[in-house]
Formats: structure tokens, sequence, C-alpha cells
């Protein structure tokens, strides 16, 4: 294979695996809630359902773009 059909190969395999991740199929497993993004408007909500779980692990996950 020379190195410039290798190079396009990598390319494709790169932009399939973008585009699954942008556009395939998603779901949540039974059981679990899904996924929201914190704001003004749902804190309580969050501090609620935060709490009611006392007795199981939780996790928060906090992302800053720093």
């Amino acid at each position: 294979m020379t190195p410039k059909r290798a190079l396009w190969l990598i390319l494709a395999i790169v932009l399939l695996s973008v585009a699954f991740y942008l556009w395939g199929s998603s779901h949540i497993p039974p059981g679990q809630p899904p996924l929201v993004s914190l704001n003004n408007t749902n804190v309580m909500d969050f501090q609620l359902s935060f709490n009611a779980a006392a007795s199981d692990t939780r996790v928060v996950l906090l992302l800053s773009p720093t």
C-alpha cells in the first residue's frame, strides 16, 4: 500500500468515526434517566434528585472550557 493510499484510508476512517459520533444512534440504558444540562432554571430539581439518592453512589461531573 502506498503512503498516499494509507493516508486516504486513515482520513476516511477518521471522518466516518466523527460522523458516527455526531449522528449515530444513541440510547439510554433502561432505568437510567437521560443526561441533563444544568442551568439556572433546573438547579432546584437537581438538588432535590441528588438529595433523594443519599443512600446511593452519586457522581457530579463539572466540565469547564478552560
